[in-house]
């Protein structure tokens, strides 16, 4: 029997450098990775390794998809997907570095949420050159400074979720 419910990481994760996590637990693997390099660059890619990851200097990331944007690229295969209407959540990153954090809530009176091609308007439409779609559904949350943003579409309320991107002020750990 399956037991993952979603609190433990599925695919590649690296965190800091190393390779916490590179195994998916019974569950089939996502088409997507977006991580950061040691020099804070996004890189979004449709599959990635470990060895990969070592080769292009990944210092943070978590596998996930689909990716939306690739080197300025829009994905055809996530744009054209009927992905339905869900909370979603996406992260990308303009050419100057400046990174785009995007999350939809869903499942709800006020918000139906969104599709692949939304988020990936979404990401065009802010200039990123490199975005990827993350974990959505009840696992869209997003925090800011004291509190959520956003409605999470989970019944329970905030769930656990086994990754997440952080963004701190510069020096703070």
């Amino acid at each position: 029997a399956n037991s993952y419910v979603g609190s433990i990481p599925a695919g590649l994760l690296v965190s800091k450098g190393s390779v916490l996590s590179d195994a998916y637990h019974g569950l089939v693997p996502e088409e997507g990775f977006a991580g950061f390099t040691e020099d804070n660059i996004l890189v979004v890619a449709k599959s990635m390794t470990a060895e990969q990851a070592k080769e292009q200097n990944i210092r943070d990331g978590c596998e996930f998809g689909p990716p939306l944007i690739i080197n300025g690229e829009v994905n055809q295969e996530a744009y054209n997907k009927a992905s339905g209407w869900n909370p979603r959540t996406a992260i990308g990153q303009r050419e100057d570095g400046a990174v785009i954090f995007v999350c939809i809530d869903g499942r709800q009176m006020g918000s139906l949420g969104g599709t692949y091609s939304d988020l990936i308007n979404i990401m065009v439409e802010y200039g990123a050159v490199n975005a990827c779609n993350l974990d959505g559904g009840s696992s869209s949350m997003m925090w800011y400074k004291d509190g959520y943003v956003n409605n999470t579409a989970s019944v329970i309320g905030i769930r656990p979720v086994p990754t997440s991107f952080v963004v701190l002020k510069e020096g703070k750990e």
